[in-house]
């Protein structure tokens, strides 16, 4: 019982992406500082953009891939691909909600005490019994996010921004398969966040776009560590029908795709930078 209450220095997070620059994506941090307005938070010390989709924050310190490690501090992770997936309103759901995690203590409970249940569940079953407890704290903590999204948007538009991302995730992992496969090869792509969109928007073009809308729909948590509610939950939460806010969010993705300037040349930096990296380091 020592080191719970004498919990480790936090290791640093493996992360691969940029510090977002003012002069580079003024509009995202404006955003961002808008947002943090509204919530009455402060904003993040920094913005990091990196290819994978999945925005998340935290305040442990950071390793970029090329070594330099970040001290710990308030740190939003976001991806060009929710910047050109999601439309204006989706995009503030997202921020907000990730920023909501700074109006709580859940961070600092995420980083220290689940991390440890995890590795005590080998050791004997008790730890089940805790792990189940900081479980039904964090999806606690997960609604009261959503609840800062809904500060600055709708409740359909925070569900349609999360089935855009399952959509974006889904068809990350099977393109970052094939850019190993590239690489081995001796070439790969020059952006990779444009070629990920060309998939989802086939996919949700295709004749299989009510099937993956019902997929989303009826999507649970597979692994019993994993803390996020089902879509179905939060959009009940939020006052929202899921099947009608999926459904938008396949339509959109077939149909409209948003194309900032100001995410490009970092888009095509990124990819380059993975080409050598890619069986290495974390997308």
């Amino acid at each position: 019982m020592t080191e719970w209450r004498r919990p480790r220095e936090v290791a640093p997070l493996e992360v691969f992406g940029v510090i977002a620059d003012p002069a580079r994506l003024p509009a995202l941090i404006a955003r961002v500082a808008r947002i943090a307005t509204a919530l009455k938070v402060r904003a993040p010390t920094r913005i990091i953009v990196g290819l994978k989709p999945g925005p998340w924050v935290s305040t442990a310190p950071i390793r970029l891939q090329d070594g330099r490690v970040l001290p710990p501090g308030e740190t939003l992770y976001l991806s060009p691909l929710e910047l050109r997936a999601l439309r204006s309103r989706e995009l503030d759901a997202f921020i907000a909600h990730e920023l909501g995690h700074f109006r709580g203590p859940d961070l600092r409970f995420t980083e220290l005490f689940v991390p440890a249940m995890r590795a005590l569940m080998v050791l004997n079953a008790m730890a089940w019994v805790r792990l189940r407890v900081a479980r039904s704290i964090r999806r606690q903590r997960e609604f009261e996010a959503d609840r800062a999204a809904l500060a600055v948007a709708g409740g359909a538009d925070l569900i349609a921004a999360l089935a855009k991302l399952a959509m974006l995730s889904g068809a990350w992992d099977y393109l970052q398969e094939r850019f190993r496969e590239q690489v081995a090869r001796g070439i790969g792509p020059r952006n990779l966040v444009l070629d990920c969109l060309d998939v989802v928007q086939h996919v949700a073009a295709s004749r299989q776009r009510a099937w993956f809308s019902a997929w989303l729909v009826r999507e649970q948590i597979a692994q019993p560590s994993d803390t996020h509610p089902t879509l179905v939950q939060r959009a009940a939460a939020a006052g929202v029908e899921a099947p009608a806010a999926t459904a938008r969010a396949l339509l959109d993705l077939a149909l409209w795709m948003n194309q900032p300037a100001e995410s490009r040349r970092i888009e095509e930096e990124l990819t380059a930078l993975l080409g050598p990296a890619a069986n290495e380091l974390p997308c």
